[in-house]
């Protein structure tokens, strides 16, 4: 089992985000849907082990992700919009990322030209588009193969060109079995990569199930 949620919940303040959820995500291509505010962004965060529970437990790999090298070093992360650090420079920041997990920096051009970043790592990110900010936090997401990606809106920000690109990108990917779980609004080029979907709506999971199941109930959230 790659992630184990049992009575996860997340508040900020007054605001319930995860509401008590209960959800397990084994390996290969898990799509999450769901209405904007539904906590599906909150839920890829605590994956991460960039929020903190406020109830509950999450595992990932078996274990807690909160303040979790271990784990970090073995998940890749692409989050909607792409915090990066706009004073330095493309190659500076994978460079750091590459560093952080232990390595080899020959993999950073590979990874670079898989998403058509490499004319634009010795920029300062702070000049990027949109889109190569897209590209940029894309790469350093499957920089040195993760056993575990999770992206955020992954086609956001890309014309119609390059939604088909990272389309096939991900297929290609998860073709080497690499394993994902996606939160996208951009979903219809996507249900052929996914075995498996999810939708949270209110804080809640609403629909859990494969895609030929699922999709028929879409327009109900």
């Amino acid at each position: 089992m790659m992630i184990k949620a049992e009575n996860l919940t997340k508040r900020f303040g007054k605001l319930t985000a995860l509401n008590s959820i209960n959800l397990e995500i084994g390996e290969g291509f898990t799509l999450i849907l769901g209405p904007n505010g539904g906590g599906k962004s909150t839920f890829l965060n605590l994956c991460a082990g960039i929020y903190k529970p406020t109830e509950g437990r999450i595992e990932v790999f078996g274990e807690e992700p909160w303040s979790n090298e271990k784990v970090k070093k073995r998940i890749g992360v692409s989050f909607d919009p792409p915090a990066l650090p706009r004073h330095r420079t493309g190659l500076e920041w994978i460079s750091y990322i590459a560093e952080f997990k232990g390595i080899e920096k020959s993999e950073i051009i590979s990874v670079a030209k898989l998403f058509s970043v490499e004319p634009f790592l010795n920029r300062k990110i702070g000049e990027y588009s949109a889109g190569m900010l897209k590209r940029l936090s894309l790469s350093q997401a499957f920089l040195g193969s993760p056993d575990l990606v999770l992206l955020d809106e992954p086609l956001a920000n890309l014309d119609l060109k390059g939604i088909k690109e990272i389309t096939e990108i991900l297929k290609g990917v998860v073709e080497d079995e690499t394993n994902m779980v996606v939160v996208s609004h951009i979903w219809r080029p996507l249900i052929d990569v996914a075995n498996r979907i999810v939708v949270i709506a209110a804080g809640k999971v609403v629909f859990d199930g494969e895609p030929e199941d699922i999709l028929p109930k879409i327009g109900e959230i």
